[in-house]
């Protein structure tokens, strides 16, 4: 019994952390039109719970939700229910056009960044031995 308390407690200190994770939900302005709802009124179900930011504009209209000590992942949030007007509730993702987990895509954005930066480098390398070689052979 005490191996196991010992054990319990041992994982939960090394344990890591959940991290926030932001989820940016993409809205197609036609379908809301359709449920006769906004991404503000959308917005109402999370914003007690979850910091949260709308936007509407000329393109789609967008949702980013920051959850706190988040594990989930953008399948798990378009389970979650939502208020999409006074008499219909559904899941996110029966409302949602895509739900994107930013921190996910930041980290790929970075790994492509990164592999697009070593090509220009390696490029520039090419190019400043080109310049040398053109100096000498002139």
């Amino acid at each position: 019994m005490t191996a196991i308390l010992t054990l319990t407690i041992l994982s939960s200190v090394f344990a890591k952390n959940p991290e926030d994770r932001t989820f940016l939900i993409i809205f197609d302005k036609e379908e809301l039109k359709e449920f006769k709802t906004s991404p503000e009124y959308i917005e109402l179900t999370f914003n007690q719970m979850f910091t949260t930011k709308t936007y509407s504009g000329n393109s789609e209209s967008v949702l980013l939700m920051t959850i706190p000590n988040c594990n989930m992942d953008p399948c798990q949030v378009g389970e979650l229910l939502v208020r999409v007007n006074r008499n219909t509730t559904l899941s996110l993702q029966e409302i949602a056009f895509r739900i994107v987990d930013l921190n996910e895509s930041k980290s790929t954005y970075q790994a492509l960044l990164a592999e697009l930066e070593s090509k220009n480098n390696n490029g520039k390398k090419k190019k400043d031995r080109g310049g040398i070689l053109s100096l000498v052979a002139n």
